[in-house]
């Protein structure tokens, strides 16, 4: 009995240890007896028409719409700047979208290198003074009169292809 007496201590830390060990082990989870049940997700329905912004088509809209015509109205203000003329006197010959072969939009100048990937655009053909001026539109340089231009619009590629070299192997 004296040694019960002497070690209680031990007891109590043990047994204290015993309780806290077995407050902070984890409760184990009930099954349910019914199943559970999800509640149905709602699919968003989409409105039939996008806002303008999240639109994925063309930057550059087709002739007919207001897109093209703000763009045929920059066009003839520029123009007339120029030329000091009113806008009267500017009369559109076309508008066509067009995709240019590389990211001079159809103007490529003396000395210049583009990159030779396709770039969606448009072509606006203004008249004035008898005179057709040509503005081009395109990837992400804005509205400009193309003037000065080297000849086509679509240049060859720069270098030949090399001649067939032929294996010495039959």
């Amino acid at each position: 009995m004296n040694r019960i007496k002497g070690n209680w201590y031990k007891f109590v830390v043990y047994g204290s240890l015993v309780l806290l060990l077995a407050a902070c082990s984890p409760t184990p989870v009930a099954t349910p007896t019914e199943p559970v049940v999800i509640p149905p997700t709602v699919t968003p329905t989409m409105p039939e028409t996008l806002p303008e912004a999240t639109q994925m088509s063309s930057p550059y809209p087709p002739p007919s719409s207001t897109g093209m015509e703000s763009l045929i109205e920059r066009a003839k203000n520029d123009l007339a700047a120029r030329l000091s003329i009113p806008l009267a006197e500017i009369s559109l010959v076309e508008t066509k979208e067009v995709v240019w072969p590389d990211s001079s939009l159809g103007c490529p100048q003396p000395g210049m290198e583009y990159l030779q990937v396709p770039e969606d655009g448009a072509q606006i053909l203004l008249q004035a003074q008898e005179k057709v001026y040509d503005y081009h539109v395109g990837g992400a340089r804005g509205l400009f009169l193309c003037e000065n231009a080297s000849g086509s619009p679509y240049p060859p590629p720069a270098a030949p292809a090399a001649p067939a070299v032929q294996s010495p192997y039959p």
